[in-house]
């Protein structure tokens, strides 16, 4: 090969390292950001109104170590209802604080940490391990609302911790808390509509989850009995209505928590305008 062959032979070279270059970069920084679904936030981070969705609070915590116990509670401080006023805002972040401090109040009562005898602390192996409370949250935001989604974990020294929930979904016009029944037009008997969509959905929901091999539709109809109880965990998240099912209300403690999504676009004929 002659020189000026070799000479653009380099020059050709250099161009393909820089457009591999330029390709990596772009898979790197910028076809691989990661997304949130379905309208969720990072854990444990509530976004504020007056920044950006990617722009978390931080979250509060209550916090207690003693001689028994541990607990760490967590629970936003700020919440995106600044944007109707800050009364409002306020007023989330406390009916969420008070509720991780009743669940709190209620394994200390619950435990009786205040009243056991050395021999309570040996029998209950309390001497070799503490009991534990905490929790996280999750943040979802609608086209409407902004909902909080609450893990609590409560480990008292059995075969296996145990964890439950609680949500809580706010009106982000007005600042007001929402119940289930609250986005749903007041003539619609919504329990028996989303008990019905429940028991249609979580047979194929769980069957993914457990492989096929979950067939206990007995657990099923129990847990989707058109009561308040069954049917007081949701949250909405971008265009869905999630309903959540913890450990043992629909199956198993094995089985793990169940949710079931169900697009509001499907509930629009029973649901208020302004959550449709």
């Amino acid at each position: 090969m002659d020189l000026k062959h070799k000479h653009w032979a380099v020059i050709a070279i250099g161009v393909l390292i820089g457009a591999f270059g330029v390709l990596l970069a772009w898979y790197v920084f910028g076809s691989h950001k990661a997304l949130a679904p379905g309208g969720e936030t990072a854990s444990s981070t509530p976004v504020t109104a007056t920044t950006t969705a990617s722009v978390p609070a931080p979250a509060l915590h209550i916090t207690e170590h003693a001689a028994y116990y541990d607990v760490d509670m967590e629970y936003p401080s700020a919440t995106p209802l600044v944007a109707v006023s800050a009364a409002a805002n306020a007023q989330a972040v406390a009916t969420m604080k008070a509720a991780m401090q009743q669940v709190v109040d209620q394994f200390k009562k619950d435990g009786g940490f205040a009243t056991l005898t050395p021999n309570d602390v040996q029998m209950m192996g309390l001497d070799q391990r503490k009991e534990a409370l905490s929790s996280e949250y999750k943040t979802y935001i609608g086209a409407r609302t902004v909902s909080y989604s609450f893990l609590i974990y409560e480990d008292t020294l059995g075969a296996h911790p145990n964890g439950f929930f609680q949500t809580f979904t706010f009106d982000t016009k007005t600042g007001a808390q929402l119940s289930l029944g609250d986005i749903f037009l007041p003539s619609i008997p919504y329990l028996e509509r989303v008990s019905n969509r429940a028991r249609t959905d979580l047979p194929g929901i769980i069957g993914k989850m457990s492989g096929g091999t979950f067939t206990d539709t007995d657990s099923i109809k129990m847990g989707t009995a058109p009561t308040k109880d069954n049917f007081s965990t949701f949250y909405i998240s971008g265009k869905n209505l999630v309903i959540v099912f913890p450990p043992y209300q629909v199956g198993p403690y094995a089985l793990g928590t169940v949710e079931d999504p169900i697009p509001l676009a499907q509930l629009a004929d029973s649901l208020k305008a302004e959550y449709r």
